[in-house]
């Protein structure tokens, strides 16, 4: 399994389930600005929230999606190329926003399957032939753009 520091950030949020960006720079020895910048896209995908004590921010995970939520609760999911451009735009490298997308994938795939699966049976598509589709689908954006 290949691990990044941006898994690393993750995690040392995950167990502390708060943290200044200053206190993850530090342990993690990784520079302020770099985290400041993993911070905003993570917010931005609203993968981590932040709050901020005086001017400290400090940075905590969003809750885990509920796997009951219909596909009426999300009105909108970035396409890859939509995506790439938000993280490069915070100064993300290639292989950051790659294994981002990755995670961006994971943590959406359930609401995204009922509404691809909404979708297709609106159109009277059976639900054998759906999942087939829906599995095509979801390793096609997997893939590399």
């Amino acid at each position: 399994m290949l691990r990044t520091d941006v898994d690393d950030f993750l995690d040392l949020v995950k167990r502390k389930g708060r943290v200044s960006l200053n206190d993850a720079a530090k342990q993690l020895k990784i520079p302020l600005q770099t985290v400041q910048s993993w911070a905003d896209f993570l917010v931005e995908e609203k993968i981590l929230g932040m709050e901020y004590k005086f001017t400290t921010p400090y940075v905590f995970l969003n809750a885990e999606p509920d796997d009951k939520l219909e596909f009426k609760d999300y009105m909108h999911f970035d396409t890859r190329e939509q995506f790439y451009e938000k993280a490069q735009n915070k100064g993300l490298n290639a292989g950051q926003i790659k294994l981002l997308w990755l995670k961006y994938l994971n943590y959406n795939k359930t609401a995204m399957r009922n509404m691809f699966y909404d979708k297709a049976g609106s159109r009277g598509l059976d639900n054998e032939h759906i999942e087939k589709l829906w599995k095509k689908y979801f390793e096609f954006i997997q893939r590399e753009g």
